[in-house]
């Protein structure tokens, strides 16, 4: 297909195209077959995976006198989840310059190039709640009724009227705190928005019927005081989605409208934005210490160092954020058993978080290292360098799980000084697997660590979860609670003589070089 270059869809299919190759970085560089067949099982699974989602739906969203209140929570979760991947989406395109520069140096008009990377954004936005939702839409049109069509027009138009408020978003930020700050803002920005409305979901489920029936009867009274115009455009998405063609009609132009608004007028500050983003490094202010880099002797400079590029990672805190929301779901639904006591609930949650944090940052100062033959050539002992690194995880883990601990201790001290106990022991766990088995890769790429060693992914998160059974075991009273701690020392056992071997092995090869082809190695005489 020969299609004009320059012309917006060109550009349209350049920015697929990219969006395309980074998927395929994130599940693991695979060939292009391989990552067709891969998506195909993916999508007939998610497609028997819905077909008896669809049956217990189908009452809640097109039955007779169907309540508007769940479909409306999920329709604002799936709102909110929009607008921060938008924001993402809005913060790596000004920022990770690609082929920015180039567009914008060619004779193509700014507001094409802004108009086609937007409709990029809003593309990604759409897939990303799409691969799940629209396999329940498909079955729900094969095996219940056509209605179910207004799924595909409420993800299109919320993705479009999510992009252009991220969009928005993203531009007035970037001007009200300046280059220096807003990609940083902008992520935890797209964190909080997130996160927050999973994390009111679950505090809603984990409420009492009465308190629910209640907040539902409020909602129903403030919409009603709002008007009949307001109510009915703030209940536009949900008429589409139980298969109104006017409503699915509205809320797409709706969609279109906005964004084309957005583009417009946006247009000449995205330009300008990304001429004051090219010129960030240059104005990064001399640093206090410039003067005295090893002030505080070896360690403490690692730590420095470690620290600083923690901090200066933007990307860092909201990938670090959502796996800290994500993982609060196993908290609520054991709050919502009435068996089980608050601080049992807590306690394995909070245990997971340290591993999870931990593991993460571990990994960032070690496989992420920027200059790891700068490292590895500095007169320094190797065993000093991870120490320092360690501690450099140690102190942004123990800042995180104040807090959590903080709110256990006002449940139960005796809880909280164990749950202490048992989160150091795993965040220590899965630290030290990712110090003694790097999986050496780009920092931007933590989420997708695991793509690299399979086996050391899944390790990490056994160690994680034997943990949070030993607490668990442990508040029960239970003496089985050493099986799992004696498992998880198995575990690091067994990784720390690999990496011992694998170190020893090294240190001969540096020492005598390559063995003459046909001898035996050095580590097999010793055997």
């Amino acid at each position: 297909m020969s299609i004009r270059p320059g012309s917006f869809l060109w550009l349209l299919c350049n920015d697929v195209r990219l969006n395309w190759r980074r998927f395929a970085d994130m599940l693991g560089r695979r060939s292009t077959g391989r990552l067709v067949a891969v998506l195909g099982v993916g999508a007939v699974v998610l497609h028997a995976l819905a077909w008896p989602a669809v049956g217990w739906l189908s009452p809640q969203i097109h039955g007779e006198g169907a309540p508007s209140l769940l479909l409306s929570g999920a329709l604002v979760s799936v709102a909110s989840w929009m607008v921060a991947h938008s924001l993402f989406g809005a913060g790596r395109t000004l920022y990770d310059r690609g082929d920015l520069d180039l567009l914008l140096g060619s004779p193509v008009p700014a507001l094409r190039v802004f108009a086609a990377k937007a409709t990029a954004v809003a593309a990604g936005t759409f897939g990303s709640v799409g691969f799940l939702l629209l396999p329940v839409a498909n079955v729900g049109v094969l095996a219940d009724r056509p209605a179910w069509l207004g799924v595909w027009a409420v993800l299109g138009g919320l993705s479009l009227i999510a992009t252009a408020l991220g969009l928005a978003l993203t531009i007035g930020l970037f001007f009200a705190v300046g280059p220096a700050r807003a990609r940083i803002v902008t992520q935890m920005t797209g964190a909080a928005i997130g996160g927050a409305f999973v994390l009111a979901l679950q505090v809603a489920a984990v409420l009492p019927a009465s308190a629910r029936e209640a907040l539902a009867a409020a909602s129903n009274s403030a919409a009603s005081g709002l008007g009949k115009p307001i109510a009915a455009v703030l209940l536009l998405p949900v008429a589409a989605a139980r298969g109104e063609l006017a409503a699915m009609l509205a809320l797409l132009a709706s969609g279109g409208v906005a964004l084309a608004v957005a583009v417009t007028l946006l247009a000449g500050k995205f330009a300008q934005a990304t001429l004051a983003a090219s010129g960030m490094p240059s104005q990064a202010r001399r640093s206090r210490t410039a003067d005295r880099p090893f002030r505080g002797g070896v360690d403490a400079s690692l730590r420095r160092k470690e620290w600083r590029l923690l901090v200066r990672d933007p990307n860092l805190f909201a990938q670090v954020g959502l796996q800290i929301v994500y993982t609060v779901p196993i908290a609520v639904v054991l709050l919502r058993s009435e068996a089980v006591p608050v601080a049992m609930a807590l306690a394995p949650t909070i245990v997971v978080v340290a591993a999870q944090v931990a593991a993460s940052l571990a990994w960032l100062t070690v496989s992420g290292e920027d200059a790891p033959e700068l490292i590895a050539s500095a007169p320094v002992a190797p065993t000093a360098v991870d120490r320092a690194k360690l501690g450099a995880v140690a102190l942004p883990v123990l800042a995180i799980m104040a807090l959590p601990l903080l709110g256990l201790w006002l449940v139960s001290w005796r809880a909280a000084v164990t749950t202490f106990a048992f989160s150091i022991l795993a965040a220590a766990s899965t630290a030290l697997l990712n110090f003694w088995h790097p999986m050496p890769g780009n920092r931007r790429g933590m989420l997708r660590r695991h793509a690299q060693s399979k086996l050391v992914g899944l390790v990490e998160h056994l160690l994680a979860i034997l943990w949070a059974v030993a607490i668990v075991l442990v508040f029960l009273g239970k003496w089985l609670a050493v099986l799992p701690a004696l498992v998880a020392a198995m575990i690091l056992s067994l990784a720390w003589r690999h990496h011992a071997r694998t170190e020893a092995l090294v240190a001969v090869d540096r020492r005598t070089g390559p063995p003459a082809k046909g001898a035996p190695h050095p580590l097999s005489l010793s055997k």
